[in-house]
């Protein structure tokens, strides 16, 4: 009886990232590897996501520079790393197609890609080992996913709407949509979640929710953020790492987009609903980037309480 290979998959960057590449997880497990996880992500508790998973074996969250003496240990590494990261790791991998007799370091596909699909790229990542067997006829595409089930423990349930109202700081504020607040007041059943840095706004200044919104902020594991958000009714949420993996717990997410494009996501979960403005100079996150606004962010500021309200009472099953 031939052994099943063993495969180690290297993930890197943001929260958002790693959920997308779950699809190649699943991909690889369906072809019968044994998958065993490398992560060097910004996040380091985005490790409790992929843990006691059945497609995943293992998961190592020491990076790549602590832990390239495994690679001996494997048939195949497959560098799943975002290209924006790569420069970081190269050197950690020996050069040329093998790093032994035995292991096979995979080809990592055309920079380009990740910039039209980000999850079409992780796949072609392990295109040699897959074989043609991610796509089925070429019209069935695997949908990202997360082994987390919701929990009772938050007093959350069918009628709630999670806020995740933040995103990486930096430069990456600038896709945060700015009435979360008003939003909450809007409704009577309502959890904020993320850490402190999320519920501020870019002058500094905190976001204050009104009652009866309950503040989850800090108070939980990533792990029990995505149980919190798979027990809700609704999610809305910016362009971040928990809209993803509130997609990925299966949770309807209304996913607020300005400067940066979804389409080079790749598809979406069914689950999502995309809402943007649709002004002539969005996206402009890989072109001049802010400059038609002047910083503005005229793409988030017309995105009106009303409209967003409208997607969560029909997620909601809310008539008014």
């Amino acid at each position: 009886m031939t052994r099943p290979q063993k495969v180690l998959v290297h993930l890197a960057a943001g929260v958002g990232n790693i959920v997308l590449a779950t699809p190649l997880l699943v991909a690889l497990d369906d072809a019968g590897f044994v998958v065993d996880v490398l992560l060097d992500a910004d996040y380091p508790p985005t490790a409790e996501l992929l843990k006691g998973w059945s497609v995943v074996r293992e998961v190592f969250g020491c990076g790549a520079r602590r832990a390239s003496h495994l690679f001996g240990r494997y048939d195949a590494l497959v560098p799943a790393v975002p290209p924006f990261y790569w420069p970081r790791f190269a050197r950690y991998y020996p050069r040329g197609a093998c790093t032994t007799t035995t292991t096979t370091l995979l080809r990592r596909p055309p920079d380009a890609l990740f910039y039209r699909d980000e999850q079409a790229y992780y796949l072609a990542c392990a295109d040699s080992l897959l074989a043609g067997r991610v796509m089925d006829g070429g019209t069935r595409r695997l949908v990202y996913r997360l082994p987390v089930a919701a929990s009772d423990e938050f007093g959350t349930g069918p009628r709630t709407l999670a806020l995740a109202p933040g995103c990486k700081g930096g430069e990456m504020g600038a896709k945060r949509w700015p009435y979360f607040a008003e939003l909450a007041a809007r409704f009577d059943d309502v959890v904020v979640v993320g850490t402190a840095e999320d519920v501020r706004r870019a002058d500094g200044s905190r976001l204050e929710f009104p009652p009866p919104a309950r503040l989850f902020v800090d108070q939980l594991s990533l792990r029990e953020t995505a149980q919190l958000l798979a027990s809700c009714g609704a999610v809305v949420a910016n362009d971040s790492g928990l809209a993803h993996v509130a997609a990925a717990v299966g949770t309807p997410v209304v996913m607020i987009f300005g400067p940066t494009p979804e389409r080079t996501l790749g598809p979406l979960a069914p689950n999502v609903t995309v809402v943007r403005a649709g002004l002539a100079c969005e996206p402009c996150w890989f072109g001049p980037r802010l400059r038609a606004c002047a910083g503005r962010l005229d793409c988030l500021r017309e995105i009106s309480v009303a409209r967003v309200e409208r997607e969560v009472c029909r997620l909601l099953g809310r008539e008014d």
